[in-house]
């Protein structure tokens, strides 16, 4: 006994992937859920018209999929690009499958969002690109720590002997100027000290709660608000105390800096879970995502591709060591990091925490 047209129809609806039913002139007859969520339109909208309602003609999708639908061609395009029209152009699998049925002609056109798993991929080769150079970074640091000692213990001992007010503080400036040199060598032999630590399960408000209460008096210096949004029934996740208040210490302190007066910053905590459609790279794993965003100026785009750069700084007195700590730290949680724009048409940096909840 077969089943009815409406139980099929039923299950496409349910699809978490895009799905668009055009006939062979490349109209579109019928879309599902979460092809009217990607696009923003709605089926009473989109019924009876061109394929170029959803796929703009100048674009890669409208071309392939027209041709696939007027020829019967199957298409498969692991990597297109779509322009829904909303943002940013949207990384999909795209999927075209001619349907022939009782005499009708059309194609199923299937299209999933892949652009958080492209995000991750990035994210994970950034990852590997510092830890290369942390690893490069950490051990030239321990080469330059002896002999800096040396001279430090030198300055000190001709600073004894010293009458002459004017050598004197030319010896103090050299302390001055070791210490100062020591502590960027510690900053970076730390980057490549934090692949080994003890895990254990772990209440991620209290680590936000330590965060803002260490960063209070700056918070009330510039009047900033932190709006809280989130989800009560996150579950523990997997790190090390600490290293992770350092993390949410660096990021929430960028955004605090980057904020004008009487701001508001929020802090917004969800999950990830593998069987989404943009589930992380480690499929084993689930994660809990924390976001930090800010109404700051944002991130320009000459500078992006430095973010993670260790000694690579626009603020005044930036050593450039606090984002490639971060981000090694939290690779070394086996977490994910990344720092963009805001997507809502308003100014501000968008950081988001992938730490895993599930080993």
């Amino acid at each position: 006994m077969s089943a009815p047209p409406d139980k099929f129809e039923a299950i496409l609806w349910s699809f978490t992937d895009a799905v668009v039913i055009l006939a062979s002139n490349g109209r579109i007859e019928w879309v599902n859920t979460a092809a009217q969520q990607l696009f923003g339109i709605s089926t009473k909208q989109l019924t009876g018209k061109d394929a170029a309602a959803l796929f703009p003609k100048d674009g890669q999708v409208y071309s392939e999929v027209k041709r696939s639908a007027k020829n019967g061609v199957t298409l498969i395009d692991h990597d297109a690009l779509l322009d829904t029209g909303k943002s940013d152009p949207v990384s999909v699998a795209l999927s075209v499958h001619p349907v022939e049925y009782d005499g009708y002609k059309g194609a199923a056109v299937v299209l999933r969002n892949i652009s958080r798993l492209k995000a991750l991929e990035n994210s994970m080769k950034l990852h590997e690109r510092v830890s290369e150079i942390a690893v490069l970074a950490a051990g030239i640091a321990h080469e330059i720590k002896n002999p800096l000692s040396g001279v430090r213990g030198s300055a000190q001992l001709l600073g004894a002997e010293l009458t002459d007010e004017t050598q004197k503080n030319y010896t103090e400036l050299i302390i001055r100027e070791s210490d100062r040199i020591d502590r960027l060598l510690v900053d970076l032999i730390k980057l490549d000290q934090s692949a080994s630590f003890e895990k254990q399960e772990l209440n991620i408000y209290t680590v936000l709660d330590e965060v803002a209460s260490l960063l209070r008096p700056m918070l009330d210096e510039k009047k900033i608000e932190i709006i809280k949004v989130f989800d009560p029934s996150l579950p523990y996740i997997i790190g090390e105390r600490d290293r992770l208040i350092q993390v949410f210490l660096n990021l929430l302190k960028n955004a605090v800096e980057a904020s004008g007066e009487g701001a508001a910053i929020i802090i917004k905590t969800s999950l990830l879970l593998p069987s989404s459609g943009s589930a992380p790279i480690k499929k084993d794993r689930k994660y809990v995502i924390i976001e930090l965003i800010d109404d700051g100026p944002g991130i320009d785009e000459d500078i992006r591709p430095y973010l993670f750069t260790p000694f690579f700084s626009k603020k005044s007195g930036g050593s450039g060591l606090g984002l490639p700590i971060t981000l090694h730290l939290v690779q070394a949680h086996d977490g994910l990091l990344e720092i963009n724009n805001r997507k809502d048409g308003k100014p501000g940096t968008r950081a988001v925490i992938y730490l895993p909840y599930s080993i």
